[in-house]
């Protein structure tokens, strides 16, 4: 069984053996001596040699090419910055001026080719082996990047703020299946679609805003290829109405749900079932961080496995980006990883 057979078997059940799938972007380019900004999120040719590079070396089973969250948001015409450690926005767009602009060709954007590229070359170089997972920003995360989260935030204070944030995500939803099928045409057997900030809005504005599109986008995607929903930070909360954040975010029907270290693993199974495969979710502060030792890692590493294994449809990864400074430590703490995942992940 090949490294893409192996994850679309876990999606769908038990596989042979828990994938091995941490989130690599910065670690890519830090082993391929390549600077990040610069060179890695600009050129697809380098993106791609990194990631397969990487997948080789670590004995990763997948290849990705998320870099930033900004793709799509650069079409709209939101400015780049590149003097952070990634790429961020330089400016946002008026909410108010939203209206007025033309729908993007997504075509004439470089930003969009490159990502679109990088999927086709690395489809070309270990394409039918090898599971190529796309990118795209889920339906919030995209309104954030193009207004930043706390002017759509601001929204809420307005009597219709449910009405004004869905109209928000409806002009850009076509943009989305756009991007997803412009990668899914170049050989993405799974689209990755992030979510960083839905974990302030919570399950309320979620249900009211959000839910209906993102399943919209994800159903559209689901008709060729499987989705993989990354969600940042605590996404298991209750409110007073008994709203429950995981439960809304499995009724997207994402084949994968990509959970943060935040969440109960246990428990995330529990209500899950199997309706969504689940990867993640190791504590990424326990990995990143030097006053941490060898031990708390192997026992960190050790109960994610633990947790996420019974029953199959798991996937190993880290609760977000594997850390990848200082390179020695991010590296030492994946190849503890790898072997823990070979050692006590078969089925």
């Amino acid at each position: 069984m090949n490294r893409l057979e192996l994850n679309l078997s876990a999606i769908k059940g038990t596989p042979e053996k828990i994938p091995f799938n941490p989130f690599i972007m910065h670690l890519a380019a830090n082993l391929n001596n390549i600077d990040y900004n610069r060179e890695y999120c600009q050129n697809p040719e380098i993106l791609a040699q990194s990631q397969i590079k990487c997948s080789d070396f670590f004995g990763i089973d997948h290849v990705n090419v998320s870099t930033d969250a900004y793709r799509e948001a650069n079409a709209w015409g939101v400015e780049i910055g590149w003097k952070s450690h990634t790429p961020v926005a330089k400016t946002y767009l008026k909410i108010d001026d939203f209206y007025s602009l033309e729908i993007p060709d997504l075509n004439s954007n470089k930003r969009i080719l490159n990502r679109v590229n990088a999927v086709k070359l690395l489809s070309e170089k270990v394409g039918g082996e090898q599971c190529i997972i796309g990118w795209i920003e889920a339906p919030f995360a995209e309104i954030c990047c193009l207004f930043d989260l706390v002017n759509v935030l601001m929204l809420c204070k307005h009597q219709d703020w449910e009405k004004r944030i869905r109209d928000l995500i409806n002009r850009i939803l076509p943009i989305q299946k756009e991007f997803a099928k412009m990668q899914i045409e170049v050989g993405a057997n799974i689209i990755g679609a992030g979510d960083s900030a839905i974990s302030q809005i919570g399950p309320m504005r979620y249900e009211k805003c959000c839910l209906k599109a993102t399943k919209e986008l994800f159903d559209d995607i689901q008709r060729k290829v499987p989705v993989l929903y990354h969600v940042c930070g605590d996404n298991s909360v209750i409110d007073k109405e008994g709203r429950d954040m995981l439960k809304l975010i499995s009724n997207t029907n994402a084949a994968i749900l990509d959970l943060d270290y935040q969440v109960d693993l246990k428990l995330a199974k529990e209500k899950i079932g199997t309706n969504n495969c689940i990867r993640g979710n190791t504590n990424t502060q326990i990995l990143g961080s030097t006053t941490y030792s060898i031990n708390d890692v192997i026992s960190e590493v050790e109960t994610t496995i633990e947790l996420g294994k019974p029953g199959g449809m798991f996937m190993y990864a880290a609760g977000c980006e594997w850390p990848w400074e200082p390179f020695t430590m991010a590296s030492r703490n994946l190849g503890i990883a790898k072997t823990l995942v070979e050692k006590l992940g078969k089925y």
